[in-house]
């Protein structure tokens, strides 16, 4: 369990901010999304054959991900504001459905992990995962860059 929290929470924030790219403007989800797939196809040294097939269940399991995990995002949202007063019963209502997002997620996960099993080879399909935590790491980094370029130039004017 405690696997599936630290794999699905860095998961998470990264999808948070590409699903706010992607309501806010578009283009910086296009980027990230050509980025990504640039790193995994990198990483995972696809063949022509493997990238046809791999492709096309990869995107529609990153669709269905973004999907429950922006549901998940709004129904955080519900509670965000400290002035909002929700019953007891409001609020289990809620962690509840919070909750069976995760579970619906990791079952999806399940499902399409035995999807990519038929489409590749095993090392394959473990590269796919770690190329997506590299891939996270990376893009934690490039931001927290970004955020530190950004303080200096502001602190210079």
């Amino acid at each position: 369990m405690n696997k599936v929290v630290t794999t699905l929470l860095p998961l998470f924030l990264l999808l948070s901010m590409a699903s706010t790219a992607q309501k806010e403007g578009g283009p910086d989800f296009e980027k990230f999304k050509s980025q990504k797939i640039a790193f995994l196809t990198e990483k995972m040294n696809l063949t022509p054959r493997e990238a046809q097939e791999f492709w096309p269940v990869y995107n529609q399991f990153e669709k269905e991900r973004m999907e429950l995990q922006f549901k998940r995002r709004e129904l955080e949202m519900k509670t965000r504001d400290e002035n909002a007063t929700l019953s007891d019963q409001e609020v289990i209502s809620i962690t509840r459905e919070i909750a069976a997002s995760f579970r619906k997620e990791a079952e999806n996960a399940g499902q399409y992990n035995e999807k990519f099993l038929k489409i590749l080879p095993p090392q394959k399909v473990l590269l796919l995962y770690r190329a997506e935590n590299q891939f996270r790491v990376h893009m934690f980094d490039q931001r927290s860059e970004e955020r530190r370029v950004g303080k200096e130039c502001r602190s210079r004017w």
